[in-house]
C-alpha cells in the first residue's frame, strides 16, 4: 500500500499566504501549521473554511510535481493507493481530477490530529487492512517522515527543492517521483 502526502509531493500549491493571513487576521509573520491544528481542536470550521476557500482558489495556478502525473497513472491498479494530508480533501480532489478516482483520501476534515500525528495514516491502513509494514507513506517534509515511522510505516521522500533542509530519518529519499517504483522495486 501507498500512501502520498499530497502538496508538495504530488501537486504545489500557490497558495496566497499574504492574503490567507489576513483574512484570518493574522500578522504577516504568523506560522500557519500549527494554527490549523488549533482550529481543529477548538472546532474552528470558519477558520478552516477560509484556509480550504485559499487552498481551492488556488489549484488553477498550481502544478503536478515531476513525475505525479505519470506515476499515478502507472500505479493505478497496481497498488492500493492513499493520500494523506494536512490539505481539505476537496483541494486534493479538485487538483488531481480524474487521478483521483480510485484513491482513499484523508484530507485535515477526516482526523482530529493532524501529521506528524499517525492518525491519518492508521486510517488508511484500516481501510485497506494492511499492516504497517506492507505500508510506505512518500512526502516531501518531517512532518511524512514522523507520521510514517509513528504509525510503523516505511518513508520515502521525494526532494522538494522550496524547502530550506531535508527532512532526517527516511527510509528512502529520491530526488522526484519518476524514481518511485524503481526503489520501491529494489
Amino acid at each position: 500500500m501507498l500512501a502520498f502526502d499530497f502538496d508538495g509531493t504530488l501537486f504545489r500549491l500557490p497558495v496566497d499566504f499574504a492574503g490567507l493571513k489576513a483574512d484570518l487576521g493574522l500578522a504577516p509573520d504568523a506560522k500557519l501549521g500549527p494554527l490549523f491544528q488549533q482550529y481543529l481542536d477548538e472546532g474552528n470550521t470558519e477558520g478552516l473554511d477560509v484556509v480550504t476557500r485559499y487552498e481551492r482558489e488556488s489549484v488553477p495556478r498550481g502544478e503536478f510535481t515531476t513525475g505525479a502525473r505519470e506515476l499515478l497513472e502507472a500505479l493505478t491498479g497496481r497498488y492500493q493507493l492513499a493520500i494523506v494530508t494536512r490539505n481539505s480533501r476537496h483541494c486534493v480532489f479538485d487538483a488531481l481530477g480524474n487521478l483521483a478516482d480510485g484513491l482513499f483520501v484523508i484530507g485535515r476534515e477526516d482526523v482530529a490530529r493532524l501529521k506528524p500525528d499517525p492518525e491519518g495514516v492508521h486510517a488508511v491502513l484500516k481501510h485497506f487492512g494492511v499492516t504497517a509494514e506492507e505500508a510506505v507513506l512518500v512526502g516531501d517534509t518531517y512532518h511524512d517522515v514522523e507520521a510514517a515511522h509513528a504509525a510503523g510505516a516505511r518513508s520515502v521522500i521525494v526532494r522538494n527543492e522550496s524547502l530550506k533542509f531535508r527532512p532526517e530519518g527516511a527510509d528512502t529519499y529520491i530526488e522526484t517521483l519518476s524514481e518511485l517504483l524503481p526503489a520501491l522495486e529494489g
